[in-house]
């Protein structure tokens, strides 16, 4: 018999419709060979601007801001306010007449005499040159535990009080007979 006759080893990938495992030639060497992009050479940048920094930009938006938060303030305060203040009021008591007198803008102003049990009585009818009035004796509108508030006619609907709160509130000044000049 003949004996058969020694076949080559099959080899993987050899056959028909398989890749080819093995290469003929060098092998590739392993580890970082190559890389699969190309190099890119870095980009020159340019400093930016002052101008163009964000801490500028912040920094002057915040600026802005803050300067139409305070105009809107002033405008709201300024329409909230009461443009008529009391200052410098006296009071003189001679010969049981009583003078009472203030420095204030030319405006519409309510005198009210508060009495030592807290009635109040409106005097705006003694009203002269809108900065002054005389109360005679003969008129019983005070007595020696009266005090007299001045403020503004705008605030005629609203209770008077001797609270120096409210006087600061409404603009208004207060005065006793107990402290008037003789």
């Amino acid at each position: 018999m003949n004996a058969p006759s020694a076949a080559p080893p099959p080899a993987i990938g050899t056959d028909a419709g398989q890749t080819r495992l093995r290469a003929d030639g060098p092998k590739p060497p392993l580890g970082r060979g190559g890389w699969p992009l190309p190099e890119l050479t870095a980009r020159q940048q340019r400093p930016k601007r002052w101008w163009r920094h964000p801490a500028f930009l912040v920094s002057a938006i915040l600026t802005i801001l803050a300067m139409l938060g305070m105009a809107a303030w002033m405008v709201v305060s300024a329409m909230l306010s009461s443009d008529v203040v009391v200052s410098d009021i006296a009071l003189t008591v001679q010969d049981g007449n009583a003078h009472l007198d203030w420095e204030g803008p030319d405006a519409a102003y309510s005198v009210y005499a508060v009495h030592g049990d807290g009635t109040a009585t409106d005097l705006s009818q003694f009203v002269i040159e809108s900065s002054e009035v005389w109360l005679p004796q003969s008129t019983g509108a005070f007595e020696s535990d009266t005090c007299f508030v001045v403020r503004a006619a705008a605030f005629a609907d609203q209770p008077v009080a001797l609270d120096a709160a409210a006087l600061t509130r409404e603009g208004a000044q207060s005065v006793c007979v107990a402290q008037a000049k003789r």
